[in-house]
């Protein structure tokens, strides 16, 4: 909301709905008839804050503002219908107030029929004109019938970072559903997405005005609306899993072929580490290799959104009155047993195993014997490379993933990877919990090191030490 906002409008309902929010500015609207109450009611003044032009103009427009720079184009030779034609492919190239560039985009009626708009003819240039005329955090929001499939592929090799769909069965339209496409230039915006009710409840008290052109408030969007578009209805993955199966065989339920120990079959003590050492998690008899241990247990971790860690991140560094020392245990508990995330929800998150797993140390020196079989540790990495494919990547359109985003992100179903005797103690390679950014992994690699070259201890046995 800090920046200045522009959008592009086919609607006149969805044109009310937008001009609702504080923070717009300016408004485009394309594809209104020059006569008629609707160019009436574009014209009109909604907002003295506001400025709001109507073009009769089409989509061609933008497309001609913000096309691949690539792309060549000869004006001067050709007519109406060949400039509509390439429009539809390529879009042409003008310098200007254009290159200002566009927070949110809304293309409102995106059908199967004949036109520029028609699914199966857009083309990716056109995609790229849109995601070119996108500010660093912009939003391309689609709203269309029939089959996503086309526009989604388009989207993802356009380069928009995070696609996602939801679908509206309540919507005044004259059809039974709609689907929505919301396409992110950054993939930080995903965090938006996810913000639980509360502070959805907290954004729309603030970011709506008070001068409403038509009532008082959004009439069909609220925090509870917002949070059941977050998870994609089945029959988007299920469309989803007709395009592309081999994206479909992970993340929906266990693998019924892995032999899963309750995690009563472990004991915690003293571990053997080290001097220095903490807890330890034992077995209490042997576990065969490629045996889990409670793998259903996983999904019930703690859970730290990205939103929630930038708070306490914010209390406890940016904010003078807050004594640092009052949120110790609390984040020692977090950062200390927990592992983070950073390439899935747009921030960094934290989860911390809920059940005795959670006491399970590193295995310094290659000595890890539950989870992947990795041929890196902390004394082989490169503190400036995070090694390739060492963390799962997110595609930027998968509902797969998004129905089931608990197990993605804590149950990878880990395994032993060799017999572990009665009475060994389990370890695992931390390396796997770094967060995903090069930050965060300089941080975990050096940290990993020093403790297992014991100059240094981890953040659970510092804190003890502290309070002895």
């Amino acid at each position: 909301n800090d920046f200045e906002t522009r959008h592009i409008v086919e609607n006149l309902q969805t044109l009310n709905d937008v001009l609702k929010h504080d923070s717009v500015e300016e408004i485009l609207m394309f594809g209104v008839s020059e006569s008629g109450l609707e160019y009436e009611s574009c014209e009109a003044e909604w907002r003295d804050d506001v400025d709001v032009t109507c073009f009769s103009d089409g989509i061609g427009w933008f497309l001609d503002n913000f096309r691949d720079p690539s792309q060549a184009y000869n004006e001067g030779n050709a007519t109406e219908g060949d400039r509509f034609e390439f429009y539809k492919s390529t879009g042409t190239g003008s310098e200007g107030d254009s290159k200002r560039k566009f927070d949110v985009i809304i293309i409102y009626n995106l059908m199967e029929q004949n036109g520029f708009f028609d699914i199966e003819s857009i083309s990716a240039s056109s995609f790229q004109s849109f995601l070119n005329g996108l500010s660093d955090n912009g939003v391309l929001a689609l709203a269309l019938h029939g089959s996503i499939r086309h526009v989604v592929n388009l989207l993802d090799v356009t380069g928009f970072s995070s696609i996602q769909v939801y679908q509206e069965n309540h919507s005044k339209v004259k059809v039974p559903s709609r689907n929505y496409v919301i396409a992110f230039k950054n993939f930080d915006s995903r965090s938006e997405w996810y913000q639980n009710a509360a502070e959805i409840e907290i954004v729309l008290h603030y970011s709506i005005t008070d001068e409403q052109p038509n009532g008082h408030g959004l009439n069909y969007f609220d925090a509870r609306t917002m949070v059941s578009y977050q998870t994609p209805h089945r029959t988007t993955q299920d469309d989803f899993c007709v395009w592309d199966p081999s994206e479909c065989e992970d993340y929906v339920g266990f693998d019924p072929m892995i032999r899963n120990l309750p995690t009563s079959v472990l004991k915690v003590a003293k571990s053997s580490v080290g001097e220095n050492a903490g807890r330890g998690l034992f077995a209490s008899m042997m576990i065969p290799q490629g045996t889990g241990i409670g793998l259903n247990e996983q999904v019930q971790s703690f859970h730290l959104p990205p939103s929630s860690t930038d708070i306490v991140e914010m209390m406890m560094y940016e904010e003078d009155h807050i004594n640092e020392t009052d949120y110790d245990s609390f984040t020692t508990f977090f950062y200390g047993y927990g592992y983070a995330i950073s390439h899935v929800m747009g921030g960094t998150l934290y989860f911390v195993d809920s059940g005795r797993q959670l006491f399970a140390n590193h295995g310094c020196n290659g000595t890890d014997n539950y989870g992947p079989l990795y041929k890196y540790s902390e004394t082989t990495v490169d503190l400036n490379s995070i090694p390739e494919g060492f963390f799962s990547t997110l595609r930027p359109f998968n509902p797969v993933i998004e129905r089931h985003l608990r197990q993605f992100m804590c149950s990878d179903q880990d395994v032993t990877s060799r017999n572990i005797e009665e009475g060994e103690e389990i370890f695992t390679n931390y390396l796997e919990y770094s967060g995903g950014n090069l930050d965060d992994w300089k941080e975990d690699v050096l940290s990993l090191r020093g403790q297992c070259t014991g100059e240094s201890v981890g953040d659970i046995t510092g804190y003890e030490i502290e309070r002895q």
